[in-house]
């Protein structure tokens, strides 16, 4: 049975190619017939062997629009305003997933934003493989479509628009709310980790012990409420009149949030269309074991830029904000460690960096909606680590730690304009030899941070920012606020 020619869902008009790199694409067809793609004066061939057929388009510099065509026996396909730039795959959960209509300001932005350079891609949410094609299309930047846009996506791709004169830039969101980073990474490479493989032990045994028929049920009770919850929410119900929104899913095989998942039905249907770099936030699904995230995130990284075949892909990404975290506790220490875990990754891995936002969280709500800070604070990052430019793209990072008889000297780096945001500054805390943290009194000059408290004779150890939702508010003239840390001294 002949093969209708037929190009990757990734591949459609209006789509962003990457700049200055080989461009593969990729897609079905005929066995043994020719497929031709002519982009511009630039013309290559590729020969269907098994179903499928991949070219390389030679690099190109940014700009467009051009047609990209592809013809084989009499079979013909056009793909219209085509444009070279940077393309950003943008990862993680529900805070990358976020649509900027549901954020602040959203009503405003949305009416104003009309940038024909900036374009977005949602690669299809799809949790098991059903055997099915599921299609997507490019967005273009208008106020009809970019309120589905990512949040984050949105503000990152504004902001580097700002700064990269005549380059177009794509956004490919492959996220979903509420997954672990264990879904986006392959089972045999979770097992090949002593300490990772619990994500899929713990998921086998869960499975073992499923009933078929209640596992069934249980899907439908769930499916029900689901349905229940949109149609009370239709009706302009909120608050405690709506109630949560049911979670969390019944876990199975076919559900979005089992370990490496969504590797499969999303990772690998979109590598390895070529891209700039990745963004990603991500980390609230692991609060769990946020110790062992260090591992699990650089495990990620390594296993995206591998499917990619760019050990050096940029992979840029956001620090988890300030929240209560399970059960209001604001004072707990699940995501300042997960914090301390994401800011090692930095530190082990080449190329990678990250954005910290502990200011733009919000106590009780997982979802905090101001996502320009966040989107603007990656594309900071992105100009300074990736392309060079001359911004300051970093708050206060601690340096160096110094005891001087009983007050503790803490060194900056980004430190120029080193001030609290408002008020007396706030946010540290030193421990003496029984370990036990107390309020410290601070007050910053130059670069320095001075931290005592009366009670502390001998400070053994300094940390600032480090519970769940903290009050700190230390930032440098840029605005942007100091990185949550822990140190000896």
């Amino acid at each position: 049975m002949s093969v209708n020619l037929r190009l990757d869902p990734l591949f459609n008009s209006h789509m962003v190619l990457q700049r200055d790199r080989t461009v593969p694409v990729w897609g079905k067809g005929e066995n043994g017939t020719q497929v031709v793609v002519r982009c511009g004066d630039v013309q290559v061939t590729a020969l269907v062997e098994g179903e499928q057929w991949k070219v390389e388009l030679p690099a190109r510099s940014a700009g467009g629009p051009f047609d990209l065509t592809i013809d084989s026996n009499e079979e013909h396909i056009v793909l219209n305003d085509v444009l070279f730039g940077d393309v950003w795959l943008a990862g993680g959960q529900s805070n990358m997933e976020w649509r900027l209509i549901d954020t602040t300001d959203a009503t405003a932005e949305i009416a104003s934003a009309a940038n024909s350079r900036l374009r977005f891609y949602n690669v299809p949410r799809v949790s098991y493989d059903d055997g099915a094609e599921h299609a997507g299309s490019w967005m273009q930047c208008s106020p009809e479509e970019v309120g589905e846009w990512s949040g984050v996506g949105y503000y990152f791709a504004q902001r580097l628009a700002a700064s990269l004169e005549d380059v177009p830039i794509g956004i490919v969101g492959c996220n979903w709310g509420g997954t672990s980073a264990s879904c986006w990474i392959p089972e045999e490479v979770l097992l090949s980790d002593p300490e990772l493989r619990i994500y899929v032990d713990e998921f086998k045994q869960h499975m073992d012990k499923l009933d078929p028929h209640l596992a069934e049920l249980e899907v439908q009770r769930y499916q029900a409420a689901v349905d229940e919850f949109n149609r009370r929410q239709s009706e302009g119900l909120e608050g405690t009149e709506l109630g949560d929104y049911p979670w969390p899913p019944p876990l199975n095989l076919q559900s979005f949030l089992r370990p490496n998942g969504l590797y499969h039905t999303m990772i690998l249907k979109t590598a390895p269309y070529a891209i700039k770099g990745f963004i990603y936030y991500q980390g609230e699904s692991d609060e769990m074991r946020p110790v062992l995230y260090e591992r699990l995130l650089g495990l990620l990284i390594q296993t995206w830029r591998k499917d990619w075949g760019d050990e050096s892909l940029p992979f840029l990404f956001v620090q988890l904000p300030g929240h209560a975290c399970m059960g209001g506790d604001a004072d707990g220490e699940q995501w300042a460690l997960l914090r301390e875990s994401q800011w090692k990754v930095t530190q082990s891995v080449p190329h990678t960096a990250l954005a910290v936002t502990i200011d733009c969280g919000e106590r009780d709500d997982i979802h905090p909606r101001n996502k320009k800070p966040v989107g603007q604070r990656l594309a900071l990052v992105a100009l300074h680590n990736v392309y060079g430019h001359n911004v300051i793209s970093s708050g206060p990072i601690v340096q160096d730690v110094r005891v001087k008889e009983s007050r503790v000297e803490l060194q900056f780096t980004h430190a120029e304009g080193l001030s609290a945001r408002e008020g007396e500054l706030v946010g540290f805390e030193l421990a003496g030899e029984n370990g036990q943290y107390v309020v410290a009194t601070a007050v910053a000059h130059d670069n320095i941070v001075e931290v005592w408290n009366e009670q502390v004779a001998v400070p053994k150890a300094v940390r600032y920012a480090w519970a769940n939702y903290p009050n700190a508010n230390l930032i440098n003239g840029a605005g942007l606020p100091a990185a949550p840390f822990r140190n000896n001294c």
